[in-house]
């Protein structure tokens, strides 16, 4: 089954509830072209969520479970009976926001992949909750597997293209090359957002060569123009001792 198009996906916040024990739960907020929604789902979820989608693994990977350090936290906090720090407060805070962060560039990463088996897959598609209306059939064509598959060029998404590239055109598409024919999809989608982040990473550099020969210009400007200052000063110091002399002069 495949879905509407799903605009977007995104891990706004997270939340702790006390009900019917103490945990988190992350607010997963769907976009479709005519409704938008929040999921609540806790870590656990996402868990079986990874094991229950087709191999191979998603592009992105799923935040790890940090069990051990959540144990030592309940030792210390005697299950919840000892009432917990300010400094414990922040450092799990801090370790949620990082787990959130995660979980929104799993489901991300999901959403962007060329290969659409993921999200189109009814794992996903309950997890996020979306309506059975919603759905379509999928087409012969996502089942013809003898048929070559065009190869997509970097997903739409704003993470994915330089910060100062125009939008990419859906007509456009990436060149087949030596290095890129023998990948699977995985691999391709990797291969390309290395690319990206190396093609960021020389503009980047570009700009940064560009304001230090910025700066050193001002400064160079700064130092001519002290000079000048101090050559003015000078100047002006000696007409005024020459006219106090002749001053001086006439006075006597």
């Amino acid at each position: 089954m495949a879905a509407g198009p799903i605009q977007r996906v995104c891990v706004p916040t997270f939340e702790r509830r006390e009900e019917p024990r103490p945990h988190t739960v992350y607010a997963i907020q769907v976009t479709l072209p005519s409704q938008t929604w929040t999921v609540y789902r806790r870590y656990s979820e996402f868990v079986a969520l990874q094991a229950a989608l087709p191999p191979p693994a998603p592009p992105a990977p799923l935040p790890p479970k940090r069990a051990a350090k959540e144990s030592w936290r309940a030792i210390v906090g005697l299950g919840g009976w000892l009432p917990v720090t300010t400094a414990q407060q922040r450092m799990d805070d801090a370790d949620t926001e990082e787990r959130r962060q995660g979980l929104e560039r799993y489901l991300r990463g999901i959403l962007a992949a060329p290969d659409a088996h993921w999200r189109e897959s009814d794992a996903f598609l309950q997890f996020l909750q979306i309506p059975e209306h919603q759905r379509e059939p999928a087409g012969p064509q996502e089942h013809a597997s003898s048929m070559p598959r065009p190869r997509p060029g970097p997903a739409p998404s704003p993470s994915l293209r330089p910060w100062h590239a125009p939008p990419t055109r859906p007509a456009e598409r990436m060149r087949e090359t030596d290095v890129t024919r023998p990948m699977d999809d995985h691999a391709l989608l990797q291969h390309q957002t290395h690319t990206l982040m190396a093609r960021q990473d020389a503009q980047a550099e570009e700009l940064a060569k560009i304001l230090r020969r910025q700066r050193e210009l001002g400064l160079t400007i700064h130092d001519e123009l002290d000079v000048h200052k101090e050559l003015l000063q000078s100047q002006t110091q000696t007409k005024l001792d020459q006219a106090e002399t002749s001053m001086r002069r006439l006075a006597s």
